[in-house]
């Protein structure tokens, strides 16, 4: 989702210069960009690649995509979850899920790249102290968030690489504490 952003500032350094390319993981398309903006790269992995954290039960639900609202909106109802993080893959499907799910009396709020900074912020704390049960996101959460509580990681689209995927559920299961992860996928995605 930085691309452009990266792309524009890339475009106003200098010519002469030193660029250094700092990322958590490496998908193909920051590999790509890696291998446009850099001369003669070095790559330094620290670690070993990522893996799903201890105390997160996994379930993938097989469903049609034009079901998994639906799905959605039974298992925030018939099952015990006081705070969830939804993943959605686009801006305006996790704009529309927002208000569907708050149509269900859910306090919900939503984060993604539409939002200002100050929306973001204020969406960011109120989840954070508790005032939503239900935060739809896209993967702009993915990564750096780190709130204790989530209890539930809902995947509504399967994420594009594996990474992503790991990074989105460990946003439960934070701080040695227990944590569901559910991601719905349709015959497409499989």
């Amino acid at each position: 989702g930085f691309l452009p952003d990266v792309r524009r500032i890339v475009s106003r350094l200098p010519a002469r210069q030193q660029t250094l390319l700092f990322s958590a993981t490496m998908p193909p398309v920051i590999a790509k960009l890696a291998g446009e903006l850099l001369k003669n790269p070095a790559t330094v992995q620290i670690g070993r690649r990522a893996a799903t954290a201890v105390g997160i039960t996994q379930a993938a639900y097989p469903v049609p995509a034009h079901l998994k609202t639906a799905l959605l909106r039974h298992l925030l109802g018939e099952t015990e979850m006081p705070s969830v993080l939804v993943f959605t893959r686009t801006k305006h499907g996790a704009r529309k899920l927002a208000r569907l799910v708050a149509s269900d009396g859910f306090s919900v709020t939503e984060l993604h790249s539409n939002r200002t900074p100050s929306q973001r912020s204020r969406a960011m704390e109120g989840f954070r102290r508790g005032d939503f049960q239900v935060l739809v996101a896209t993967n702009i959460a993915a990564r750096g968030l780190d709130i204790e509580h989530i209890t539930h990681v809902i995947s509504v689209d399967v994420p594009d690489v594996p990474e992503d995927y790991v990074h989105r559920i460990r946003r439960t299961g934070r701080a040695g504490a227990a944590g569901d992860a559910f991601i719905l996928v349709s015959p497409e995605e499989e």
